[in-house]
């Protein structure tokens, strides 16, 4: 089964901001993992999916009013999808 890390930039300014990220997260049965970078200035979002959930994570990331923007989708085995 192909797995897929998707790194997201996002913008977080409170704790709050990273409670509705684990919140958007929690919505998706396909992750694996995540990991939250907060000392890097993009606060780099990575992910572990079954899928390809990209676009709809971006999307569910807006709706609690978290910016998100897709930077790279990888296949686990190392090609690029993106």
């Amino acid at each position: 089964m192909s797995q897929f890390i998707l790194i997201i930039s996002t913008v977080i300014r409170t704790p709050f901001d990273l409670d509705s990220i684990k919140k958007a997260i929690t919505g998706f049965s396909s992750i694996i993992e995540w990991s939250q970078d907060l000392d890097d200035t993009d606060k780099i979002l990575r992910i572990v999916a079954d899928e390809d959930i990209s676009k709809k994570l971006v999307q569910q990331l807006e709706r609690v009013e978290v910016h998100a923007i897709l930077l790279d989708v990888f296949e686990k085995r190392g090609g690029k999808l993106l």
